[in-house]
């Protein structure tokens, strides 16, 4: 019976050992998302301006101000890369699974791909009945893609803010690469992008494809329901102009 406990005690401090070793990466930057209704509208008339074949005097001076304030390249407040080129004109990923995912409601998927296509208006939601500790998300990349380096994460269901709010929000997960632990990503509990460097990934000496995988490992509860949402990940990195 005492080397049982022994054992046993060897067995936790093994394992206590191993979870200290995980390495923490936290948000390089913060980056703020601005979709509110006015800026909605500012940068729809902008792209209404813009359409038009002729301008009148305050009109192309009303364009001007909204030009020097989004940019031409800006085509909607939902998206979460503007227009013109980015590191996805030669990479991105081509597959994204998910766990689990809520079922569609009213007509609103909460599949794994509205996590992977570049809008923030859609969002992952996971599909158990707590609070999805154990979910994940896994993105694929073809291993002649450009490698990435920065990892952004939008953090929630963002659409809104009463969404944002009422559904739980990530506070850890853990990041895996091909089935091996990278480290934990800590978010913040924040209606924003946020950015973690995590080295270069891709391009795997064996020729395999990149495998990517989230999983949550705790949770900002939300007001109201207990599903937890995550807007987008998505990628920046390197080998691409």
């Amino acid at each position: 019976m005492r080397l049982f406990f022994i054992l046993i005690n060897l067995f936790i401090l093994h394992f206590a050992h191993g979870q200290q070793g995980i390495k923490n990466y936290f948000p390089q930057e913060i980056i703020k998302v601005d979709l509110s209704a006015k800026t909605e509208q500012e940068i729809n008339r902008q792209n209404q301006l813009l359409l038009q074949p002729e301008l009148s005097t305050k009109e192309q001076a009303e364009l001007d101000i909204l030009l020097d304030k989004y940019g031409e390249v800006v085509e909607s407040v939902w998206d979460v890369i503007d227009g013109g080129c980015s590191w996805y004109c030669g990479g991105g990923n081509y597959l994204v699974k998910a766990s689990s995912s809520l079922r569609e409601q009213n007509g609103i998927s909460y599949q794994a791909s509205s996590a992977n296509d570049l809008n923030y208006k859609t969002a992952w939601v996971e599909g158990k009945a707590d609070e999805g500790i154990g979910e994940y998300l896994e993105y694929y990349f073809k291993n002649k893609s450009p490698r990435i380096t920065k990892i952004i994460i939008s953090n929630g269901y963002m659409k809104s803010e009463a969404a944002w709010k009422n559904n739980n929000r990530v506070k850890k997960l853990r990041l895996y690469a091909n089935g091996k632990t990278i480290g934990i990503l800590n978010l913040e509990d924040s209606r924003t992008d946020q950015a973690f460097e995590v080295g270069t990934l891709g391009h795997n000496s064996d020729g395999t494809d990149l495998v990517l995988k989230f999983e949550i490992m705790e949770v900002y509860r939300g007001d109201k329901h207990n599903d937890t949402a995550i807007t987008e990940i998505y990628f920046d990195g390197i080998d691409v102009h």
